[in-house]
């Protein structure tokens, strides 16, 4: 009904599209793809730690000791700076300002008191003034007097103004003063007049606690101090705050007999001499109150701790908003003792003013730090996405194996690590970073290729340069010490090439640094210690990998030169058994070592590599050697087997080979090829055979999988060349007339079939190599098989003239596997 059916073209198109199924989005498309849900994980994860390096700490000083400064640094907002000094200077005041403590004397008191109790009952008991002890008369200021002298000192006033003509009377002599003392001294042992002693005692014990006697010294110490106050303390008295100047000191003698004085007012005129030499003799030995040095340093130490808590506005240097905090370093003003750099108390004053500001901006612009670390986050995802795209588009095969991807994200996030470690050690300088590119440069130049390693390790260097906050010299910096090196690592055959490239990529470094600080306009001094530590870390860099090798290849399952040339040693276990059991598979192997590494070169792969795989590829053939063509002499004992036994026989030489190779530790790398130098070709010599046998018997043809190597199909060139190599090595050995053109013919013809069958489907090899690699076989195999000019031998009779080869070549037949 279509003519009288009428659809608008946008219908017909709506119908097309409903009935064509929809395709997947790219993005499912890639996570169907093998190993890619383990890959998206390790990227993940990858970016969630780089951003945690880039971010912490969310805002770094961006200066550091002995950097060159192009243009003076202000202050941003008005900010105070504990000054250390003025701290220091507090706290001796502080300690000096803090009143001393004294305490009370107790002992002294309760002695003094108990002295004085017991004067009466001593003197009493001595009967008269003569007999009393010398110690006591001395505190009492007591004397006795000689018979000589003390009628005329006993003398009165009132008998010297009697008339000289008068007699003295020897009977009535009037008492001495220390002698009315004693007297008075003894009358208060009677009870009668006790009370009033007592009472007068009690009095003078609370007079006492207000004697602010101390140690001469201490009296000396306290006036030396700025305090002005001191603490006394007494017994269960509180602690009572007195001035300074109200001390007295043991050897001030007027001040004590003065303040002694008045607190013996109320004894009785006759002893009160005695009891004011008895005080004054008590308090000139020992003090009344003792320096507490516990409780005073307590104090003092508490007074300083209270500053250094909590410091006043005195300790602090206050700055204003522009002033200068740091002047340029290229200043004509620079004197000859100042340093051309930044100095350390410039680069404290700026840590001081950075945490100011950003304690400000906190406070009054909080969104500014989140947005900084949202953009820091963002750059580290960008840089992550180049790192994913570029792996997935130049080196898929690292998507699908994971455990190879986890090595290089966890390479990589050891050396940003081992950046943000450096940047947190002081006095690193930024140009040391140098060593972490190299490094990876030089470790994926090892474990990949140049072209990975250029491009990875620029990468990182942008990682680094975003991290340590970098500028353009920086990273122009780490590039050149990147690709110095990089450029120059192609094949480790020596132990000294590292170190080689390491002095070159050294020497490139502190020109490339050099030129960058004369354009910046740097001070030779500060230029000369960028570039020395640049030149240095690009040397260790160097020499670190050189003892880091051997982990390097075990990890990423490489072989660099230097380990190939010590396996190609004839003398290694594997190889000697190889040519004492199997001396045909023996020579076959070097001969392919020598087309091998030829055909490498060509294409500018590793040489070295292909020819020490091709030494070992056939390894596995030590078990059985006999049933491999080249190791049999007359009899082929595969004529006495079935197709289906031999074909197991041929094949499990390449499992032998993997088992011995894990034996004798062989190197990863070369494992690659025992694995791969057959792929999962067919075995057409048994293959034809046994469907021959199938024909005759009339039973179901050979399943084609039954004949097949279980491969797996090279992955890399050199692999790839030693298979084409085999093949073509064993097709050529069997013609009977090897000539130049059907060697050509019989190569190109091997490297067809190899291509129509997808064996190099796996590899990085293009046509155009292919077409190399054929070349360079045909040039090899035309120089083994070339040939011989005839000798000639004399004839014999009745014999024809004939001409004897060297090498005689065998009748042709068809090609076998099992070579």
């Amino acid at each position: 009904m279509w003519p009288f059916s009428k659809k608008n073209i946008s219908q017909r198109r709506l119908e097309i599209r409903r009935n064509v199924a929809e395709k997947p989005s790219w993005f499912v498309r890639m996570l169907h793809r093998p190993g890619a849900a383990g890959s998206l994980v390790i990227a993940v994860t990858f970016f969630l730690i780089a951003a945690a390096l880039e971010i912490w700490p969310a805002n770094p000083l961006p200066y550091r000791q002995g950097q060159y400064i192009s243009a003076d640094i202000t202050a941003r907002e008005d900010f105070r700076v504990l000054s250390v000094p003025l701290v220091e200077d507090a706290c001796r005041n502080a300690r000096s300002s803090t009143p001393a403590t004294f305490q009370l004397n107790d002992r002294l008191i309760e002695e003094i008191i108990a002295g004085l109790e017991k004067i009466p009952a001593k003197l009493q008991a001595a009967k008269q003034l003569a007999d009393v002890p010398e110690p006591l008369l001395k505190d009492l200021g007591l004397a006795v007097s000689s018979p000589a002298t003390e009628p005329n000192e006993a003398m009165s006033p009132e008998s010297t103004s009697q008339p000289a003509t008068q007699p003295a009377d020897d009977t009535q002599k009037s008492p001495t003063e220390s002698e009315l003392a004693y007297e008075a001294w003894v009358s208060l042992a009677k009870p009668e007049a006790r009370a009033q002693f007592d009472a007068n005692l009690k009095k003078l014990r609370s007079s006492l606690i207000g004697f602010y006697v101390v140690r001469a010294d201490k009296f000396a110490e306290q006036q030396g101090r700025t305090a002005w106050d001191v603490f006394l303390v007494g017994g269960s008295v509180e602690p009572v705050r007195r001035k300074v100047v109200d001390l007295v000191g043991q050897d001030e003698t007027e001040n004590l007999k003065e303040i002694i004085s008045k607190a013996c007012r109320s004894f009785d005129s006759k002893i009160r001499p005695g009891v004011e030499s008895y005080l004054l003799a008590n308090l000139t030995s020992q003090p009344m109150y003792l320096y507490d040095a516990p409780a005073s340093e307590l104090d003092k130490k508490n007074a300083v701790q209270e500053i250094v808590n909590d410091p006043p506005d005195t300790c602090y240097k206050h700055y204003q908003q522009g002033q200068i905090l740091a002047r340029r370093s290229d200043r004509p003003m620079l004197t000859k003792d100042e340093t051309p750099g930044l100095s350390g108390a410039e680069l404290e004053l700026l840590k001081a003013e950075h945490e100011n500001h950003l304690a400000i901006e906190h406070k009054e612009h909080p969104a500014r730090q989140w947005l900084r670390m949202i953009s820091r986050t963002l750059i580290v995802l960008l840089l992550t996405g180049l790192l994913c795209t570029y792996i997935l588009y130049y080196e898929p095969h690292i998507i699908e194996d994971n455990i190879r991807g986890l090595k290089l994200a966890v390479l990589i996030l050891v050396m940003l690590a081992l950046v943000r470690g450096m940047t947190l050690l002081p006095g690193v300088n930024p140009f040391a970073m140098v060593l972490v590119v190299c490094m990876t440069g030089v470790i994926l130049t090892i474990a990949y290729d140049q072209r990975f390693a250029l491009a990875i390790g620029s990468i990182t260097a942008a990682f680094v340069v975003f991290q340590m906050r970098g500028n353009f010299a920086t990273i122009t910096v780490l590039l050149a010490g990147l690709m110095s090196m990089v450029f120059q690592v192609r094949e480790i055959r020596n132990r000294s090439k590292l170190l080689t490239v390491s002095l070159i990529s050294a020497a490139i470094v502190f020109t490339v640094n050099w030129a960058l600080s004369m354009r910046a306009g740097m001070y030779w001094e500060l230029a000369i210690i960028d570039c020395l530590w640049a030149a240095g870390a690009t040397l260790m860099a160097g020499l670190l990998v050189q003892g880091l090798l051997p982990a390097i290849e075990r990890i990423f399952g490489v072989a660099t030169g230097s380990t190939l040339l010590e396996w190609c040693d004839a003398s290694k276990p594997l190889l000697k058994r190889l040519a004492m059991e199997a001396p045909g598979t023996y020579n076959h192997s070097l001969q392919l070592g020598a087309m091998c590494e030829a055909a490498a070169e060509t294409i500018g792969a590793r040489g070295l590599m292909a020819r020490v795989g091709a030494y070992y590829h056939d390894i596995g053939k030590i078990n059985k050697p006999e049933y491999f063509t080249e190791n049999q002499a007359d009899e082929n004992k595969h004529e006495k087997l079935n197709p289906a036994m031999s074909v197991l026989i041929i094949l499990g030489h390449v499992k032998d080979g993997l088992e011995m190779a894990r034996k004798y530790n062989l190197p990863v790398a070369l494992r690659e090829f025992i694995a791969t130098h057959h792929g999962t070709t067919l075995v057409q010599y048994f293959y034809h055979a046994a469907s021959q046998q199938s024909e005759s018997e009339k039973a179901p043809a050979p399943d084609e999988s039954q004949f097949r190597y279980p491969g797996p199909k090279p992955h890399s060139k050199e692999p790839a060349i030693l298979m084409l190599a085999d093949a073509a090595e064993s097709s050529v050995r069997a013609m009977s007339e090897p000539t130049p053109t059907r060697i050509r013919t019989h190569v190109h013809n091997i490297v067809n079939s190899r291509l129509e069958d997808g064996q190099l489907d796996d590899c990085q090899l293009t046509l155009r190599e292919v077409h190399q690699i054929e070349e360079s076989l045909v040039k090899s195999l035309c120089g083994m098989y070339h040939g011989r000019i005839a000798y000639p031998t004399k004839e014999t009779p009745g014999e024809k003239k004939t001409n004897v080869h060297i090498d005689k070549t065998p009748k042709e037949e068809p090609k076998s596997e099992n070579e």
